[in-house]
């Protein structure tokens, strides 16, 4: 099939015989075609670079419906693949090796990688929990400085696969959710058994781990709360805020995670509760100093992208922490939270920026 027009790719993962993330996708086909383009939604076993081919998804949008179709290889492709299971991730990245094409968006480290390489910007120290490998004997050392810990997959989102680890009087307080989201809990009354019982919890799910101080994120009664930033880059290549969010769950969830049974809050109303209006600004523009300092630390050494959602959290002491940087993030929140100049902006960003691009080369 002959396309015209510039091709914008979009690399995900297959879920079933469609692409994951279809109203995402079918709103950035949407505002592909108001720039003059077409969107090509593909996973990495669709296309064969050599030949010059891609087996994807377009959008039709007379019918409105996804038809799978051939087509020539994209001219600058959007990233948006995020299936952390260990065999995805690997012919994923094996295939972004070998690629030859235009990415928007490069690829960056895991959770520990990034935490080290945070570690070494001075401006964002104060910023990060305390984090080490999970290995034998971490867990005593860390749990005498910190009553609550977090063991995390080192590639994973979505919440799964993360424990909370408690210390309650002469036990300890093992709660969390297993790959598939089941819910774990644990109460275990000698640390070398509840070592054990994370080791083997670890080598189960057949990938690294690393084990966080825990933060006191209960801004409101019986919730952990969290704020997600949104930053992306606009057609001069510059970095802004597109939005921020405050996200609130029970404290029963473990993570303040969507797709685990959180929900969106007004940053504003999160702060309200526990903050005089003078510590409310300082905390906002701590963030945001944050939110502006990080994708250009990390462009420095990981190549180009357009976007991160920050996960920020902020303690009950009103100090504020960097929790996670996603180069895949989900823009769900601003629109539950009825937010939605800052929801349009974030679909349209990367469609805008990828037009920019080929325009400017054509």
């Amino acid at each position: 099939m002959t396309i015209n027009q510039p091709l914008i790719g979009v690399l995900t993962h297959r879920r079933g015989a469609f692409i994951a993330g279809k109203t995402y996708l079918t709103s950035l086909a949407m505002v592909a075609e108001t720039y003059g383009c077409k969107l090509v939604v593909y996973s990495p076993s669709d296309i064969r670079e050599e030949k010059g081919i891609v087996n994807g998804f377009i959008y039709n949008s007379e019918m409105k419906t996804w038809q799978q179709r051939k087509t020539r290889l994209p001219d600058i492709v959007y990233d948006r693949f995020s299936n952390m299971t260990p065999e995805s991730f690997k012919k994923y990245a094996a295939y972004r090796k070998v690629s030859r094409l235009r990415y928007l968006n490069d690829r960056f480290a895991h959770k520990w990688n990034a935490h080290c390489f945070f570690s070494r910007n001075s401006e964002l120290v104060p910023y990060l929990p305390d984090t080490a490998p999970m290995r034998q004997g971490i867990l005593a050392k860390m749990i005498k400085k910190y009553p609550i810990l977090y063991v995390k997959p080192v590639n994973g989102s979505g919440g799964k696969g993360i424990l909370r680890i408690r210390r309650e009087k002469n036990r300890l307080e093992i709660i969390g959710r297993d790959r598939q989201g089941c819910v774990i809990h644990n109460s275990i009354s000698s640390l070398s058994a509840a070592e054990r019982f994370l080791l083997l919890w670890c080598q189960k799910q057949g990938r690294s781990f690393i084990i966080q101080q825990g933060l006191t994120l209960t801004l409101l009664p019986n919730s952990i709360c969290d704020s997600r930033v949104l930053v992306q880059k606009n057609e001069q290549n510059e970095w802004h805020i597109t939005g921020m969010i405050g996200k609130k769950s029970p404290e029963a969830l473990v993570t303040s995670n969507l797709q685990s049974g959180g929900q969106a809050i007004e940053l504003e109303e999160l702060l309200h509760h526990r903050f005089s209006a003078k510590e409310k600004e300082h905390i906002i523009a701590d963030i945001e100093r944050i939110s502006l300092i990080l994708p250009r630390y990390i462009e420095s050494k990981f190549g180009n992208f357009i976007e991160f959602g920050i996960d920020i959290g902020i303690d009950t002491k009103g100090r504020v922490w960097i929790i996670e940087v996603n180069t895949k993030p989900n823009r769900e929140l601003f629109r539950l939270a009825g937010q939605t100049d800052a929801y349009q902006t974030a679909i349209e960003m990367p469609i805008r920026v990828a037009a920019a691009h080929l325009y400017s080369h054509h």
